[in-house]
Parts: C-alpha cells; structure tokens; sequence
C-alpha cells in the first residue's frame, strides 16, 4: 500500500518517471494532488504502470500504488475498455482477437489447456500462450508437465490494476478453487504479470493462497541441473536481458535466474545501464492510449541494448516483445527466452513474433473500425461480475 505519512512531496517518483518526464517543481505540485485529490488528471493517461516510481522513491513510500489506487478509482466510476479485460464475459478483448487467426488450431489447444487432467505440477500458459503467441508452447521443453491456461484460468492481473484489492480477492479465490479442483500445488510460469500475482499478491490478499511459483527460466536450470535437459547447441551470441517490470519488486533469484539459463546455453550475458529492479519498461502498458510514447521509450530501451553490444535481446514477457519493431531498425533480434531453449536443444522455433505482432495489431483496428461501439462502451467489475457501464 501506499504509505501516506513517509511521503516528502519531494517529486522523485514523477520526475524520473521515464514516460512523465515532468520537471522536479511540476512532479511535487502534481504528487501532493494526487494525494489530496486521489484525481488522476492528465498524468494517468501515459503512466504505464511500470512500478519504477517505487524504485526511485527515496523513502520507500510505494508510489506506484498511489498510481493504482487512482486509476482503480476511475475504472470502477467510468468503466473500462472491453478490450483490457481477460475475460469471456465482454464481447471482445485481446485475447478474443488473437483466437480469430489460425483458429482451428487454437481452439483445440485451448480445449486441452481449460480442460486439463488432475495434476499435482503444470505449466502455467496464462492468456498471451493460449491465444496469441502459441508457437511458445509447443516445444519438446514442455512435454514432462500437463499444461494449463485460457481465460478460464486468467491470473487477474487486469482486475487488479483496474478494479483494485477487494474485486481482486474475489478473482483470487475463484482462481484457487479452479486450481484446487484439478488438484494443482505447483505452476511454472511463463508471464511475469502472472508471476506477480500468484507469488507476492495474491497471498497477501488471500491467506490460503498457497499455489507454488517456478518462473519457466527456474524449471530449465533446475531441469538441466538434475541432466534431464541437454543443451547441445550452445547459442554462441552476445545478449542481452530485459527484466520485465512486474519483477521489479520480487526476489534476486527470479532475475538472476533467466541470466545462469542464457550462460548455461552458451550465450555471452552483457547489461544494460537499466537492468534488474531498474530496468526501463518496453513502453507496451500505454500502447492503446500514447503510440507514440510507446515508440519514444521502445527505442530508448533498444538503444541502451545496443550500446552493449548484444545481438539480441532476450524477454520473458510476451508484452515486451514489442520490442522487436525498433530492435530490427536497429539491427538487434528480440527472442523470448523459450526460443532459444529450443534452440539449445536442436529446436527450430517458428520465430514469428513480429509477424504475429503486426497480425495483432492489424485485427484489432480492423475490429474496432467494424465496431466502433468496443471503444465507446465501458464494463465494470462489481462483486466479480462484469456489468457495463
């Protein structure tokens, strides 16, 4: 939570936020009427979400759910676009989208995946694997553990930075009986957001909450480790790795973890000037309401990659590899970690995160251009049912 009585309105949270870049005397007007307000004003429209705010905060004062707690505030009055929800309770959101290209095929994935037999360990797909970027999960590397994911089985992330902790609650428990049901204990994880909140949210919120975390980057090393997994195709390149943000707060294991993986597979690990808790955001968070914020502060993190060296850049979020756009006029390649596991194992991954990016986007507009309606229309999360506005 935030903790109003450590703040200093000294303006560091705002001032060095790479997406507001306001001035100091601006950034310390603007955070005490925040605080006075709880108003989002302006500044809500191009702040990501990012949590950078809580690690520049010189008192440890966790800004960024001040950020939250206004932004829920406006979801729960106004609504929210139907496309930010992950749910099949809305007409249309992204992940609905995704399944409108090579649909036969994913609809039987994704059977499997809502629908998966009793098991003590799974894969945790999430949403992005399930409907967008599915090449991800079909690999050699995931053939030991059933998988699970689709909406059915949504982490909640959207709820919670939308519709806050009490709405959140609800979703949480709806999730951990789902999960209980089928007997599950133990996830690897593939979405830090989902990492996020099954690790460190959700067991604040909810006391039983108990589902064990591996991020997939933890289950490699460990599974390479005990010699079940054989990297005979060593990835002689220099790389470079991009925290995701909704690591920003969790342990050193879970970034150190993605970095022992790249060297274990042969790659050259080189940092960038931002890394771990102060890696800088892909921009993605703010995409549908700033595009041009969002290729101002992509270029600015493919260009700190490219000031060390690297040939690629390695991401574990699938939202980061939007990066992938300024990286190629660049000349630098954007790889999720998963490929080049593949790789290292003799795999040949499709590689085809720009081409499924640019399929994405292209839909949605043309989406909301049939519709225009989706754009206007506002749902809410009240008592976890969704209502529209």
């Amino acid at each position: 939570m935030f903790i109003e009585e450590d703040c200093t309105f000294c303006g560091a949270c705002l001032a060095e936020c790479p997406f507001l870049e306001m001035s100091l005397e601006d950034a310390r007007e603007e955070i005490a009427r925040l605080i006075r307000t709880r108003e989002p004003g302006d500044m809500s429209r191009d702040c990501a979400g990012c949590f950078y705010c809580d690690v520049v905060c010189p008192v440890e004062a966790n800004p960024s759910h001040l950020m939250r707690e206004v932004r829920s505030a406006k979801a729960r009055g106004k609504g929210a676009s139907c496309l930010s929800l992950m749910t099949e309770e809305v007409p249309c959101n992204i992940m609905s989208v995704g399944l409108e290209f090579e649909t036969e095929e994913k609809a039987r994935d994704l059977n499997a995946y809502t629908n998966p037999a009793p098991a003590r360990e799974v894969f945790y797909l999430g949403c992005s694997l399930s409907y967008i970027f599915t090449d991800l999960a079909k690999t050699k590397l995931l053939e030991r553990l059933p998988k699970v994911g689709g909406m059915k089985y949504c982490c909640g992330l959207d709820v919670y930075a939308l519709f806050g902790e009490e709405e959140a609650r609800i979703k949480g428990r709806r999730l951990l009986d789902a999960l209980r049901k089928t007997g599950i204990e133990r996830m690897v994880t593939f979405c830090p957001g989902c990492d996020d909140m099954i690790s460190q949210v959700y067991p604040k919120l909810i006391p039983e909450f108990d589902i064990e975390t591996l991020t997939i980057a933890e289950y490699l090393v460990q599974q390479h480790q005990k010699g079940e997994i054989r990297f005979t195709n060593p990835i002689n390149r220099r790389v470079t790795f991009h925290d995701p943000c909704a690591w920003r707060m969790m342990a050193t294991d879970v970034h150190d973890s993605p970095r022992r993986l790249l060297e274990l597979m042969g790659a050259e690990v080189v940092e960038m000037k931002h890394n771990r808790r102060e890696s800088l955001c892909c921009g993605t968070p703010v995409a549908g309401r700033n595009p041009q914020l969002t290729s101002a502060i992509s270029a600015r993190r493919v260009s700190e990659a490219r000031e060390t060296g690297a040939e690629a850049i390695v991401v574990s979020c699938t939202g980061c590899l939007s990066l992938s756009a300024q990286a190629r006029e660049q000349d630098i390649e954007v790889y999720n970690i998963t490929e080049l596991a593949q790789m290292a194992i003799g795999e040949q991954p499709p590689h085809r995160v720009a081409e499924i990016s640019r399929q994405l986007r292209s839909d949605i507009v043309k989406k909301v251009v049939e519709h225009p309606e989706l754009l206007r229309e506002r749902y809410v999360i009240r008592d976890g049912k969704v209502d529209r506005v």
